[in-house]
């Protein structure tokens, strides 16, 4: 029996999030409409990368939650103390920590970022938020009140791969100064499969998360027709480049005149 994603939320008391899109809802949106493309995936998975080259590449905003964290100012040595924990450890903030944050970056990213184009309205970026279901509601709030519409992306990579990532040194972000310690990885990876793998795996039931795969079978590589994606070898498999995979996500939306005015 299929899933009634109309009736499914109001039984079990879910919050609703009008304002988070289906790719085929996404894909119905006018020219004109406020939209957002948020990028999702596991620890490890490329997430921060693959914004940072839709944002360079397409010259899209950016909303980084990491890089706000950077930028706020704790009000209390409480919150000063959560945040020094989270960035050593690897653990997430507190719930309503990272909410309060997150109100207070959107807003002053609102004031910066957004502008009218009276043809199209350029879709911004979002990594790093939200990450939960709490998180969810207030980016809810956050887009209805200033009309937008958003895509959550998931960016997947095969289990090859993932497990190539976790064995390499990570790339030294702002604030995560131990990121290459062997247990502070486990800790990232066990936040996540706590508090982020389900959310995702509940905005996907609900057909509002849509999965792109950024490995592909070395075989079906090979047997692709003038094939122009840039990719790395890893033996078995390829791995899609995130500049080709951030063109393949925006031709997906039907979002082709930014891929052809990039430049690209």
């Amino acid at each position: 029996m299929p899933l009634n994603t109309e009736t499914a939320p109001s039984l079990a008391g879910w919050p609703e999030l009008p304002n988070i899109l289906s790719a085929k809802e996404f894909q119905a949106l006018p020219p004109n409409a406020k939209t957002c493309i948020v990028i999702e995936g596991m620890t490890r998975s490329g997430r921060y990368a693959m914004a940072q080259t839709m944002s360079d590449e397409l010259g899209l905003c950016k909303f980084a939650f990491a890089e706000w964290l950077q930028k706020y100012e704790p009000q209390t040595d409480a919150e000063r103390n959560e945040i020094a924990r989270s960035l050593k450890n690897g653990t997430y903030l507190p719930e309503a920590l990272s909410i309060k944050i997150a109100d207070w970056a959107l807003g002053e990213f609102a004031k910066k970022s957004f502008c009218c184009d009276p043809f199209y309205n350029r879709p911004f970026v979002v990594v790093g938020y939200p990450r939960t279901l709490e998180q969810a509601a207030h980016f809810q709030s956050f887009l209805k009140k200033h009309d937008t519409y958003a895509l959550v992306a998931i960016i997947e990579a095969n289990d090859q791969e993932a497990k190539r990532r976790m064995t390499e040194k990570p790339v030294q972000r702002i604030g995560h100064e131990s990121d290459h310690v062997p247990e502070v990885q486990i800790v990232k990876i066990g936040e996540y499969y706590l508090k982020t793998h389900g959310f995702l795996k509940w905005l996907e039931l609900q057909g509002k998360a849509t999965i792109f795969k950024s490995c592909m079978d070395k075989k079906d590589y090979e047997r692709r027709l003038g094939n122009h994606l840039t990719v790395t070898d890893q033996g078995s498999y390829v791995v899609i480049s995130h500049a080709d995979l951030s063109r393949m996500i925006m031709m997906f939306l039907n979002m082709v005149h930014f891929v052809h005015y990039s430049g690209a």
